[in-house]
């Protein structure tokens, strides 16, 4: 049995599949945070799975990581841990040196620094003379502007160092570009209020289906999974609403997107750890969007095992513990499995969502997971934080769990405590 040390984690997604996960497999993990509050919800009593399943909660400033290095060495002597894991972006990288200065393993790359800087990514691609859209990192309005006027418009204003498909924008001509820059500006400091680099990421917008590669790479070599689809809502930003795997793809298709992302996770150095690539279909080929070193989120891990039995969460503990990861397929009961989100319309206060009972009864529904949000005021949907709850579908047969559980979703009936402005459908 393992005692991992866990450094902070997210709050939904893979949050909180990871810490059961970890216990159900015999293992064990003391937890540190900057503020337990983060992980508690304001609308219910529910103890959060990352606290509830640790031997130990330890809270000490995260942020600070020479600070950090001394307490947990301290906590090492006492508690002599096996490796060191996050399932949070935001300490991939504190990870990697606490695990360094502490002499333990862990499970992300040697580089995963720069691998986490969208920047220096799309740099990467160009030195390495892959596909890449066009492209710059600007640090002022006046270089934006210059950049902007290279590339063309339409195209996507982006941080290079956030996640959850944060501060995102589709721009269509300089006025939104001031916007979205004006906006991320205002932002200085990121969700867990870590100072953010100020730096923009301009790239030539890319038209077409977007998709994620699953990935896990040990010892250097790389094994891919399997492709992931997704479906985006919320123009001029990018929300995810919905993933299925496998992705409905032609195989000459499916070869093109692994190949590239092969040569990509290579020429960024990517060593060790899973992966999530994002890659968009354009005319011109497979290009990428990002790269993730980590677990895709918002339950993409379990899509993954309930088609093919491999164990995503298990897995970041092998790689943790620097173990081979067993990444043999063990099912072929399941043709594919979606996940679709509930995102709200509009901001307002909720009144109720209905017909929540159509999904017990639906055989198609694996299971769902729908909040109880009555009376909640909920803002404008701008990224991946707007959830109001998801149902996951499976399809025994063949590739249609996406229409299914998009069914499900259109099924339900979102009202707003001002009734004129109820969205029957509202996954429609």
């Amino acid at each position: 049995m393992a005692h991992l040390l866990m450094l902070e984690s997210w709050v939904g997604g893979t949050g909180r599949i990871f810490p059961p996960a970890i216990t159900a497999r015999g293992h064990r993990y003391t937890f540190v945070t900057r503020n337990r509050h983060h992980y508690r919800d304001p609308h219910t009593r529910e103890i959060h799975p990352v606290i509830d399943h640790a031997d130990h909660v330890l809270t000490t400033e995260t942020n600070d990581v020479p600070a950090l290095i001394d307490f947990l060495r301290a906590q090492h002597a006492i508690l002599r841990f096996n490796g060191v894991v996050t399932i949070c972006d935001y300490y991939i990288d504190t990870v990697a040196q606490v695990a360094q200065a502490l002499g333990l393993p862990q499970g992300f790359s040697s580089n995963v620094a720069a691998e986490r800087r969208k920047h220096w990514v799309r740099g990467a691609i160009d030195r390495a003379g892959l596909p890449n859209p066009r492209f710059g990192a600007v640090h002022s309005w006046e270089e934006a502007v210059s950049i902007a006027e290279g590339i063309g418009y339409p195209l996507i204003l982006k941080p290079s160092d956030l996640a959850s498909s944060a501060f995102v924008r589709l721009v269509c001509d300089e006025a939104e570009l001031r916007a979205a820059f004006d906006a991320l500006a205002a932002f200085p400091r990121n969700f867990r209020d870590q100072a953010r680099e100020p730096l923009w990421l301009l790239e030539a917008f890319m038209q077409g289906e977007e998709v994620s590669v699953e990935a896990v790479t040990f010892a250097g070599e790389t094994t891919i999974l399997g492709i992931t689809d997704k479906s985006i809502t919320g123009f001029p930003h990018f929300i995810e609403d919905g993933h299925m795997f496998p992705a409905g793809l032609d195989d000459a298709t499916s070869a093109a997107i692994t190949m590239l992302v092969r040569d990509v996770l290579k020429a960024v150095g990517h060593d060790h750890g899973i992966s999530h690539t994002e890659v968009k279909l354009t005319p011109d080929g497979p290009r990428i969007v990002e790269i993730n070193p980590r677990p895709g989120g918002n339950y993409i891990v379990e899509l993954v095992e309930r088609v093919t039995g491999i164990d995503l969460m298990a897995v970041q503990i092998d790689l943790a513990l620097g173990r081979q990861p067993d990444l043999t397929h063990r099912r072929n009961d399941v043709g594919s499995a979606a996940i679709k989100f509930l995102v709200p319309p509009r901001a307002g206060t909720i009144e109720v969502i209905d017909r929540l009972e159509t999904l017990d009864s639906d055989p198609a529904i694996a299971r769902h997971a729908v909040p109880p949000i009555a009376g909640i005021e909920v803002p404008a949907a701008i990224d991946n934080g707007c959830y109001l709850g998801h149902v996951v579908a499976v399809d025994p047969a063949g590739g249609d769990a996406r229409r299914l559980a998009e069914a499900a979703v259109a099924r339900l009936d979102l009202r707003y405590a001002d009734a004129a402005a109820s969205q029957p459908g509202v996954g429609a």
